[in-house]
């Protein structure tokens, strides 16, 4: 059996070679050449166990994601097969996979649908997902100023990356003060309720909401969606299933007819759809598709790694 550990993964992907992988799944998912296994859930007592995957066939694999729930926490592996003959090939370790390919996900969206000269990000959140989606995004070189929203140690994690980015003035903020302030604007909190008042919003403004995968909870309100030109999800089935930011709207907020899938937006054929001009929305809840091509890559490199 071939295991392939958290610290490995970390050694070998890089965000901006998953943000191509991603990338190209999405690409393919929209050609018809991968397909998504959505999420289900089953649950007993205090433990939640969770099953989602999906088969790309550029990156020749298939696979699914398997995680146990408790008390908040995770725990991710994912079980790859040949895309050929369905052979096993191997179990990797999903934890750090996660946070490279939700992510990397958002910033392949975010790069798609970039206003222009936009130069100012607000991030809510300091956790895991709140770090690395900073540090995508100011791969991009394109932000001078970061504003940090933030219950917790915003300061600190300001500090952080102040050290390693001298160019960029980060602040730490209310939503009041950020929120007018930036072009972008990334969620990544457990908030239940939203965040801030979508009034707040530039008129050209993206908003990326990926805190949450459950139907009963929603970083961002009505009147974002209200306002938004154009709503991006990775998978409609799923997200019309997990996604509460969008689920929990009133009636009539959110035409599912009018929610594109990133493919679309990667491919041109969303242009019929969502206007690319305005506030665009993108609620992520994560989906298998891309655990499979951002493994299918983990395992490629660490083979050919080998003597």
């Amino acid at each position: 059996m071939t295991l392939i550990t958290d610290e490995q993964v970390r050694q070998v992907l890089t965000m901006r070679e998953s943000s191509q992988v991603v990338r190209d799944a999405f690409v393919a998912a929209a050609r018809g050449q991968a397909v998504t296994l959505p999420r289900t859930r089953t649950s007993l007592d205090h433990l939640t166990l969770s099953v989602m995957g999906g088969i790309v066939a550029p990156a020749g694999m298939c696979g699914a994601k398997v995680y146990s729930t408790n008390a908040g926490q995770f725990d991710f592996v994912v079980v790859l097969f040949d895309g050929a003959d369905g052979h096993y090939v191997a179990t990797i370790q999903g934890n750090a996979l996660t946070e490279f390919r939700t992510a990397a996900t958002t910033r392949v969206v975010i790069e798609a649908q970039l206003p222009p000269k936009g130069s100012t990000l607000a991030i809510f959140g300091t956790g895991v997902q709140a770090r690395a989606h900073l540090a995508t995004m100011l791969e991009l070189d394109v932000f001078r100023r970061v504003f940090i929203v933030s219950r917790g140690d915003g300061a600190a994690m300001a500090a952080a990356f102040a050290k390693s980015h001298p160019e960029v003035e980060f602040k730490t903020a209310d939503a009041i003060t950020a929120v007018p302030e930036s072009d972008v604007v990334i969620t990544c909190t457990r908030s239940a309720t939203p965040l801030f008042d979508g009034n707040l919003l530039k008129p050209d403004a993206v908003v990326a909401a990926i805190g949450s995968s459950k139907p009963q909870t929603r970083e961002i309100d009505d009147v974002t969606l209200q306002r938004a030109a154009r709503i991006v999800v990775e998978h409609k089935e799923q997200a019309r299933k997990e996604a509460g930011d969008l689920v929990m709207a009133q009636p009539g907020v959110v035409d599912w007819d009018r929610v594109v899938e990133i493919g679309d937006v990667l491919t041109g054929d969303a242009s019929a759809i969502g206007a690319a001009q305005g506030i665009r929305v993108y609620k992520s809840v994560g989906v298998g598709l891309v655990d499979v091509a951002l493994s299918a890559l983990v395992y490629k490199k660490i083979a050919a790694a080998k003597p």
